[in-house]
């Protein structure tokens, strides 16, 4: 299977709608709209990517394994020695490895691979931290606690709509963010670098709203999925994630038209 590369976006009449939505100054929703539209192959494409499935298994299963007595194991499997995970820093460190390990098994790193990596890694440390005394550093406990807590069906919903938002406004500042660079300065869209990151930071709330439709399938996706079927093969993830993006970039449409 190849490795999907992100990038031929400035090329296509899509993606010159998108300069042209700049040019005019159009407001954020219309433009993440137009975005998403233009990437629309390669964002529907990402569940196939071997480094995005490695992925999405550690989204879904980190959490059962945290539950479950193979905890140690699973951490062993990806190259984690469990005694050294003593801060979730040291946790989140050890799946950034196993991650590029993964990754170099497969000859190269990808696109979709390298921002779904941060979106983990990003939705993890919040969602960890949020769960964790604040006064004092927890123990090694309290963060397999932590982590453990992520597998009930409510707060899986939470940590895929925090990874999904995440993955989503990465994919289109990764897009962006290139362009962006020739509508800044005097007389073009964004002035300066401050209202340039202004827009960035709309773009990232706009996808967080939207992400609000993965939120509300994914704890019953899960608690049917996991708990009553006990089914978490990659088919089975890969249908899940096909779904989000999908939904996703309905729901990025349907609020701009709103």
């Amino acid at each position: 299977m190849g490795h999907i590369r992100l990038g031929t976006l400035p090329q296509s009449k899509k993606w010159r709608e998108v300069v042209s939505l700049l040019d005019a100054d159009a407001p954020v929703e219309r433009i993440a709209e137009a975005a998403v539209r233009a990437s629309d192959r390669d964002l529907a494409r990402a569940s196939d990517d071997p480094g995005f499935q490695f992925i999405s298994r550690l989204l879904v299963n980190a959490p059962l394994k945290a539950r479950s007595p193979e905890y140690h194991a699973f951490l062993k499997e990806l190259g984690i020695n469990g005694a050294d995970v003593q801060s979730v820093a040291d946790l989140l460190a050890g799946l950034s490895r196993a991650i590029d390990r993964n990754t170099f098994e497969h000859g190269r790193s990808s696109d979709a691979g390298d921002l779904a990596k941060g979106a983990l890694l990003e939705s993890l440390s919040v969602q960890l931290h949020d769960r964790l005394p604040t006064l004092f550093e927890p123990t090694p406990v309290e963060i397999r606690q932590a982590l453990a807590s992520l597998g009930s069906g409510q707060n899986f919903a939470h940590l895929a709509r925090d990874f999904f938002a995440r993955l989503t406004y990465r994919s289109l500042d990764y897009y962006l963010s290139r362009e962006m660079a020739n509508h800044t300065g005097r007389d073009k869209r964004f002035a300066s670098d401050a209202e340039r990151v202004r827009f960035q930071q709309a773009l990232a709330q706009h996808t967080f709203e939207a992400s609000r439709i993965v939120q509300e399938f994914a704890g019953g996706w899960y608690g049917k999925t996991v708990w009553k079927e006990q089914r978490l093969d990659q088919e089975a993830i890969n249908g899940f994630t096909r779904y989000a993006f999908r939904k996703m970039r309905s729901e990025l449409g349907r609020r701009r038209a709103a």
